[in-house]
C-alpha cells in the first residue's frame, strides 16, 4: 500500500489522518489531522461529527485533493466492526460534499473477519501499486442499509456478469442470517430505524444498548419495571430467531407467582414496556405464542468481536506477528469490561427451570483470563517483564484463584532469576484457595514451582 500511496501521498494535496508515527514517518511534509481532532479516538464514535471535522478541515487547508485516513483507529474502539461498516458511505458523502478523494488504508493483518468483510463491502475500489481497481463486492450505502441478503447479492452479480443485471431476484428470506450468533433474526424481517441507526449492545458488564449517536437506551422510562425490561431484553437477545414462548417467559419473570393468568397479564405489560424503551412494536415481534427480539439491520454486538478478537489473536502469534497480537489481545481486554450481563440479579437465572447465563458467563471470563496469560507470555517472551506482570496481576484481580495466571507470574519471575519471588507467588495461591476453604485440585502449581526454582542458577 505504500508503493501505491506514494505518487498521491507526497503531494502538497495531500491530508493524513493519522496517529500511527511509522505511518506519518512516510509523509513528513504533509497537512495532517490526529484522531483527537477528528473524533475518531471517542468512546463511543460519533461518525456524522468525525465527517464534519474532515469536511472542514478540507475546506480550512489550501489545495487538498486527496485525504488519506489510516484506519488503524479501528483496533482503539470496541465498536469497529459496526463503524467500519458505515465508513464506506460516510466517505462518500464527504467525497460528493467536498470533491476530494479518500483514501482508507487498512491493516489487514490487525483486523477480525466482520472487520475484513465490512471494508470489503464498503469500498468501490481497491488502490494497488498496480493501480487503481474496482471493487465487484462494493455495496452502495442504500444497499447496506435497507437490502435484504438476496437483494444484496443480486446487485453483486450484475456488477460481476452483466447478463444478470438489473435481474429481479426472488427474494423469500430463506437462508437470511447475519453474524454474531445472537442476532439472526431474517434481515428481511429487520426494522429500519433511521439512516444509519444501529444498535451497539454492550453485553460484558452493564448491559447497555447504544444509539448511533453516542446516546444510549434508557431502561427506566414511566410505567416500566428497569430489571424485568433488561433481563426480557437480554434473554430474547440470547434467543436468538428461535424467539422463547410466553409461557416459558412468563415463568421465567414471576416463578413466584402461582396465578397463571396473572403471569401472563404481567408478561404482556412487560413486553409492551420494552417495545416503548427500544422505542417501536417491531424490534419486539410476537408470532403465535412466541416473542422474538429483533435489533436494526447491522447492530453490533460485543461478544461476538471479542471471540473474533481472540481467535485472530491467535493466528498472528503462531504466525511470529508478534506485535499485531498483542495490539489484537489489548483490544479484547478492552472489550472485556465485566462479567456477562453482570448487573442481572442472579435469582433471576439461577433457578430449577434453566442457567442460561452462569455457563456463558464463566465461559466467556475463562477466555478474559486467557487473553490476559497470552498477553503477558508473549510480552515475557520479548523481555517485557514489567507489562507481562501487570497482565497476570490483572487477571489475579479478577479471579485470584486463577492457576493460569500464577503459572504465567511464576515464569516471569524465573526470566528474572527471582527464586524468592516465585516462592511468594505460590503462597499467593495457597492463601488465596485457603480464604475459600479449597484445596488444590493437583500438584501441578507446587510441581512448576520447584521446576522453576530449582533451575536457577
Amino acid at each position: 500500500m505504500t508503493d501505491a500511496l506514494e505518487q498521491i501521498g507526497t503531494t502538497p494535496g495531500a491530508l493524513i489522518v493519522a496517529d500511527n508515527p511509522s505511518f506519518l514517518s512516510e509523509y513528513p511534509t504533509q497537512a495532517r489531522l490526529d484522531f483527537t481532532q477528528t473524533g475518531l479516538d471517542d468512546i463511543p464514535i460519533k461518525l456524522t461529527e468525525v465527517s464534519a471535522r474532515i469536511q472542514a478541515a478540507v475546506k480550512s487547508t489550501q489545495f487538498v485533493s486527496v485525504v488519506i485516513v489510516d484506519m488503524r483507529w479501528g483496533s482503539g474502539t470496541i465498536s469497529a466492526t459496526a463503524n467500519f461498516d458505515r465508513w464506506g458511505g460516510f466517505c462518500d458523502r464527504i467525497v460528493e460534499d467536498t470533491q476530494v478523494s479518500i483514501v482508507s488504508v487498512y491493516a489487514r493483518s490487525l483486523m477480525i473477519e466482520d472487520q475484513m468483510l465490512a471494508a470489503v463491502r464498503g469500498h468501490s475500489h481497491f488502490l494497488a501499486p498496480s493501480g487503481l481497481y474496482d471493487n465487484p463486492f462494493w455495496l452502495p450505502p442504500a444497499y447496506q442499509a435497507e437490502a435484504t441478503i438476496s437483494q444484496q447479492i443480486g446487485f453483486v452479480l450484475g456488477r460481476l456478469v452483466p447478463d444478470y443485471e438489473e435481474t429481479p431476484v426472488h427474494d423469500d428470506g430463506e437462508a437470511s442470517g447475519a453474524n454474531p450468533q445472537w442476532i439472526t433474526a431474517p434481515r428481511d424481517l429487520r426494522p429500519r430505524v433511521g439512516k444509519d441507526e444501529i444498535w451497539k449492545i454492550r453485553c460484558f458488564g452493564r448491559l447497555r444498548v447504544y444509539l448511533s449517536d453516542g446516546s444510549q437506551i434508557k431502561w427506566d422510562i414511566p410505567g416500566s419495571a428497569p430489571r424485568k425490561s433488561k433481563l426480557l431484553f437480554a434473554y430474547l437477545l440470547q434467543r436468538g430467531e428461535k424467539g422463547a414462548p410466553t409461557d416459558l417467559l412468563a415463568e421465567l419473570l414471576w416463578s413466584d407467582e402461582p396465578d397463571e393468568t396473572k403471569k401472563r397479564n404481567r408478561l404482556y405489560h412487560a413486553v409492551a414496556m420494552l417495545r416503548k424503551t427500544l422505542g417501536g412494536t417491531e424490534f419486539v415481534r410476537r408470532n403465535g405464542n412466541y416473542y422474538t427480539l429483533v435489533p436494526p439491520d447491522g447492530t453490533w454486538i460485543d461478544i461476538a468481536t471479542f471471540e473474533q478478537l481472540c481467535n485472530r489473536a491467535k493466528v498472528l502469534s503462531k504466525a511470529d506477528k508478534i506485535e499485531d497480537a498483542v495490539a489484537l489481545l489489548d483490544a479484547a481486554d478492552r472489550l472485556y469490561s465485566g462479567d456477562l450481563f453482570e448487573d442481572l440479579p442472579t435469582t433471576f437465572f439461577e433457578n430449577d427451570m434453566e442457567n442460561w447465563v452462569g455457563p456463558k458467563r464463566e465461559w466467556f471470563r475463562d477466555m478474559a483470563l486467557k487473553v490476559l496469560r497470552d498477553k503477558a507470555a508473549i510480552l515475557r517472551q520479548r523481555g517485557r517483564f514489567r507489562d507481562a506482570l501487570a497482565s497476570c496481576q490483572k487477571a489475579l484481580q479478577m479471579d485470584g484463584l486463577c492457576e493460569i495466571a500464577h503459572a504465567e507470574a511464576m515464569r516471569i519471575f524465573h526470566a528474572q532469576n527471582r527464586a524468592d519471588a516465585i516462592t511468594r507467588q505460590y503462597r499467593q495461591y495457597l492463601s488465596a484457595m485457603d480464604a475459600m476453604d479449597l484445596e488444590p485440585e493437583t500438584n501441578a502449581l507446587e510441581r512448576l514451582k520447584a521446576e522453576l526454582v530449582s533451575s536457577i542458577p
